[in-house]
């Protein structure tokens, strides 16, 4: 739970592994000036080894073919690709950014399904909720800068989308991502708080654990956050309580 920004990247169609290598070359040196303006903390090498490409790991749903009626996800490797890692800033996930080359079809349980993959491309996501446990600025810089650093890739010929969970994105609106921002901050807090009430003194090493609890103003936030959703919290205390 927490503000995400969702993106696909995709190559132009014809793209081959060696202009897909410049590509990400190319995004790698956009990335690196935001570094060099301090928008971001840094920006790693470029891999297309193993340990990288299970960054790139792509999963499904598809129907059960032993179970009616159920879906089970099913993995999706990339068989090959380029990939890099920005660190964006303290408590923000890192963006993960590449293109990668999938199989066509995968298989479970002997039977095959199309994967519906674009060669050389790739999709990813990064939550930057939990930067703001270090105040709006930093929040602001880590959020904005992931999403012009996607959108600045169209500049490079890629195809992108992004759904960006703050809606900064598309309209840049820096009002609507604080209002956001200051919503999901209230939501995470009551639940987080309405959870850890229900931890039974017993629990000790396995408490609940969030970052939430390290925000500043929690006390604040989770009080404004329960008197928006008591309903539903008060549903949820109960429930803890018989279990």
């Amino acid at each position: 739970m927490g503000l995400t920004v969702h993106f696909k990247l995709a190559a132009p169609p014809g793209t081959d592994a060696a202009r897909a290598r410049e590509l990400i070359r190319a995004l790698r040196r956009r990335a690196q000036g935001f570094k060099q303006r301090g928008r971001v903390e840094d920006v790693l090498p470029i891999g297309d080894d193993q340990e990288s490409l299970c960054w790139a790991t792509q999963y499904r749903p598809v129907p059960h073919p032993c179970k009616p009626g159920v879906h089970s996800g099913i993995e999706i490797p990339a068989v090959r690709g380029f990939l890099f890692s920005v660190a964006v800033g303290e408590d923000c996930e890192p963006l993960w950014l590449g293109l990668c080359c999938y199989p066509m079809t995968v298989i479970l349980a002997g039977r095959r399904y199309r994967t519906h993959l674009a060669p050389w491309s790739f999709q990813g996501f990064t939550k930057t909720q939990y930067a703001s446990l270090h105040g709006w600025e930093h929040f602001r810089r880590c959020h904005t800068a992931v999403v012009d650093l996607l959108a600045g890739t169209r500049r490079l010929g890629l195809a992108v989308e992004i759904n960006d969970e703050g809606d900064y994105w598309p309209g840049r609106s820096l009002a609507a991502l604080r209002k956001n921002l200051d919503q999901m901050n209230r939501l995470v807090a009551a639940t987080a708080g309405a959870l850890k009430d229900g931890d039974s003194p017993e629990a000790g090493e396995r408490a609940l654990e969030s970052p939430i609890f390290g925000h500043r103003q929690f006390e604040r936030l989770e009080a404004e956050g329960a008197a928006q959703v008591s309903p539903v919290l008060e549903k949820l205390r109960t429930a803890l309580r018989e279990v």
